[in-house]
């Protein structure tokens, strides 16, 4: 028998963040649907009715879920109020700085006795439905203004070129010997591991738009001369090396040069779109390589690799990994 999904009554304040993130238009409606728990019917509801929603929360009136007003009204007004443009400007609050915060409020509106305590805190954050959460990803970093002027100039960029020759390339860091920190135990034992390993390496990977082509990744490691590498005459990927294992515009050009010659030699002329990291500093010149910068704070929503291309290559990694070492 199918387990009955677990019904998500929004509040009125809720109801009302999630119409501003609609407004903001940085994420897409099934993602929002899926941060709140509900169902895509629901969030359609919700956008239809959103003239009543706004009209019934500015209003204050009898429609949010039943909870009793805090005592001190005024100050939650401002809290919140307050609360809402740090957000706007994507900057952290915790706990502590919303109680400094109210009693500053509350000191300024003539409460000569009002305490922020633990409990009045929890009790506000409950009536406006505020939660505390970790601070992840670089969405909140975006310029959309650039993205939208970018991406209408994009076709004149695109013009002259197959889909086949453009390509986007970027690089990521890799675990190479991390295992999963979850596993399967059986009950009653305690469930510890060993230290994850730290030994990282730099990967570049690119593909170009029609997704027929897989460029050869460049591995950047810490070891001119890796013991792994032993006795073995050839490589699926170009293998460079530093102290720190990252990406460096000398190393960078070098990848290039190789790339160019190899178009060259099939007498293609390729696009090329990349981030405008420090390391992509250009020294060269190029014969069949025109490079397109990506806009600065813009990539985590314009570059093609970093909308699941990347993950899912870390995704089969991390598979193939296993299977090896599972091998017992």
């Amino acid at each position: 028998m199918a387990q009955k999904r677990k019904l998500t009554t929004l509040s009125l304040a809720e109801k009302v963040n999630l119409l501003k993130i609609i407004e903001k238009g940085e994420k897409k409606k099934q993602d929002i649907a899926k941060d709140f728990g509900i169902p895509a019917s629901t969030l359609s509801t919700i956008i239809k009715n959103k003239d009543v929603i706004l009209k019934n929360f500015n209003e204050n009136s009898a429609t949010r879920k039943k909870m009793k007003l805090g005592e001190y009204s005024d100050i939650e007004s401002c809290l919140l109020k307050w609360f809402q443009q740090c957000l706007d400007r994507k900057i952290p609050i915790n706990g502590p700085i919303l109680r400094e915060k109210a009693e500053e409020f509350g000191h300024k509106l003539g409460h000569e006795y009002f305490k922020a305590s633990s409990g009045w805190l929890t009790n506000w954050k409950i009536r406006n439905s505020v939660v505390f959460k970790q601070v992840c990803g670089e969405s909140g970093a975006v310029d959309v203004q650039k993205c939208s002027v970018w991406i209408n100039n994009l076709p004149k960029l695109i013009e002259n070129y197959s889909p086949d020759d453009i390509f986007n390339v970027d690089e990521t860091g890799l675990f190479f010997k991390c295992l999963p920190d979850k596993t399967f135990i059986f009950k009653g034992q305690s469930c510890s591991g060993g230290k994850h390993s730290k030994e990282r390496v730099t990967l570049l990977l690119g593909a170009n738009m029609s997704g027929t082509e897989k460029l050869r990744p460049l591995l950047i490691g810490k070891s001119k001369k890796p013991r792994c590498f032993k006795q073995i005459k050839s490589l699926p990927l170009d293998y460079y090396a530093n102290k720190k294992s990252w990406m460096t515009s000398e190393i960078f050009n070098l990848w290039l040069m190789k790339l160019d010659k190899k178009m060259v030699s099939e007498k293609r002329k390729i696009l090329l779109f990349i981030d405008n990291c420090t390391a992509h500093n250009l020294t060269s010149t190029f014969n069949a390589i025109k490079v397109q910068f990506l806009p600065p704070n813009t990539t985590s929503v314009l570059q093609p690799l970093d909308q699941g291309i990347i993950n899912n290559f870390k995704i089969f990694y991390r598979k193939e990994m296993e299977k090896k070492l599972y091998r017992l």
